[in-house]
């Protein structure tokens, strides 16, 4: 399914451009959706048919396990005709996370056809029913097991493409109904052995498998919403951009919130202190251009004017990376600025820490007082910073 993806990727998007951009995606994750629809409905007859010809509640539970598919593919269509629509007043960020509405709107589906089939296979289990098992049958659903992993293999490659959850969701869909598929298979086996009731079993385990699934996209969904870190290559992409705009010696605190395709990113730029705050402000819209021309984001941009020159920075310098080595910090600080007349007065800089870091207390004792050992009389503000890039 590679070459697939990759043909429809060369169909839907200009050599060289970047997929990711909202004016592909949409269309990228539209041709998914109709082609999984078309083989869902196939797949779905199929299985159904037989399932009623063999008497196998394993192999209905399957067709309707297709079934969902089919419907969690449809809502991949209207999800990303949805998240294409521009802003508007009642939604000035634009209709970006329709996507995500819809990978939960694709969960709940699973769900309940999962418990639906849970109780179908209870009652199963308590009966005797015999199953009619035949190579018509088997055949149908070594078809399924195969073409439900290239649909998967195709989601998953074009969800990776174009930073899709729903496509990725709609993978772990299309996974889950081969993996149930398999597990018919071995149903259908039980009964040639003499093991009718494996039918019943089974048919627990592809509704087990469902609401696994289920489970899996709604959680992946919901931290969308609620808000979750972006990617390192997103960050670090973000900052190179930014760092070739000259006079830039830094970029931290970069936070970005997605809607959908859409990103809306700020972040802090240090400059060297003693510029004009014209010149500031230029270096300010530099970045930001540049960034929204390569991202197609909005960028939000704030100067922190700092010191980068001086006999003395080179030794205040290791002093703060001695001590963040010392607390497991790594060696990375940012906004170090000093106030200085005859002798240093002040000294100001901000450590960037994990959430969970709880010796800040001890850090900014222990740093405090060896700078002011080399530098009496100045003052020590040390301010943490905690590390969150939100989604």
């Amino acid at each position: 399914m590679t070459a697939l993806a990759d043909y429809i990727i060369r169909k839907q998007v200009p050599l060289g451009e970047n997929p990711e951009l909202p004016k592909f995606r949409g269309n990228i994750g539209i041709t998914q959706g109709w082609i999984s629809i078309c083989a869902n409905l196939l797949l779905f007859v199929l299985k159904l048919v037989f399932g009623i010809i063999s008497n196998s509640i394993a192999l209905i539970a399957d067709a309707f396990h297709t079934l969902s598919d089919m419907a969690s593919s449809g809502v991949v269509v209207f999800g990303f005709k949805m998240a294409s629509k521009p802003a508007d007043k009642e939604h000035p960020f634009g209709h970006g996370r329709a996507e995500t509405i819809a990978a939960l709107t694709i969960s709940i589906l699973i769900g309940f056809t999962g418990i639906e089939f849970i109780k179908s296979s209870i009652a199963r289990f308590m009966e005797d029913i015999m199953i009619n098992v035949n190579w018509a049958v088997i055949a149908v659903i070594i078809l399924t097991i195969f073409l439900k992993e290239g649909l998967a293999r195709l989601s998953l490659n074009l969800g990776d493409t174009i930073n899709s959850d729903i496509l990725k969701a709609d993978a772990l869909h299309h996974r889950s109904d081969m993996y149930s598929s398999v597990l018919v298979l071995a149903a259908f086996g039980g009964v040639w052995l003499g093991y009718p009731k494996l039918d019943a079993i089974m048919g627990l385990g592809v509704a087990a498998m469902m609401i696994h699934s289920a489970y899996e996209i709604a959680r992946s969904a919901i931290d969308d919403l609620l808000g979750k870190p972006v990617d390192k290559n997103t960050i670090s992409n973000i900052k190179s951009i930014a760092m070739r705009v000259e006079n830039v010696s830094n970029v931290h605190d970069i936070v970005v919130h997605s809607y959908g395709a859409h990103k809306f990113i700020s972040l802090h730029l240090e400059i060297a202190e003693g510029k004009s705050p014209e010149s500031m402000h230029d270096i300010a819209d530099r970045v930001e251009n540049l960034i929204s021309d390569e991202l197609e984001a909005d960028v939000v941009t704030h100067v922190d004017p700092v010191t980068v020159e001086g006999k003395e920075i080179s030794s205040i310098k290791n002093i703060i990376r001695r001590n963040l080595e010392l607390f497991g910090l790594g060696n990375s600080f940012q906004d170090l600025r000093i106030v200085k007349n005859h002798q240093i007065e002040s000294i100001l800089f901000q450590v960037p820490v994990p959430v969970e870091f709880n010796q800040k207390d001890e850090f900014r004792e222990k740093c405090s007082s060896e700078l002011i050992q080399k530098y009496p009389n100045s003052e020590i503000m040390i301010e943490f910073k905690s590390q969150m890039s939100m989604r």
